[in-house]
């Protein structure tokens, strides 16, 4: 099926790829996953992360299987998403 849904991304490596991606019910809980993810991606006695990781919350057209799992993006490739 295909669908328009907010998506979760996110981006790491050194240049920045997407390596994860997943379906959210809305704006704010996508906002709401990725605020707790910030806070708690940081190595041990540090206080803060200060690694390269970026996560997004964008509007994308996506096809989905029955289990709300993303198949493909239809409107734009994947290697073309930026976490800007």
């Amino acid at each position: 099926m295909v669908k328009e849904a907010i998506v979760l991304l996110m981006f790491f490596g050194s240049p920045l790829q997407i390596q994860e991606y997943t379906v959210r019910d809305g704006l704010s809980e996508c906002l709401k996953a990725k605020r707790t993810i910030s806070r708690n991606v940081k190595s041990p006695g540090s206080n803060a992360y200060k690694g390269s990781m970026r996560l997004a919350c964008k509007k994308l057209m996506v096809k989905v299987d029955e289990d709300n799992r993303i198949l493909e993006f239809v409107t734009v490739k994947k290697s073309e998403l930026k976490p800007f």
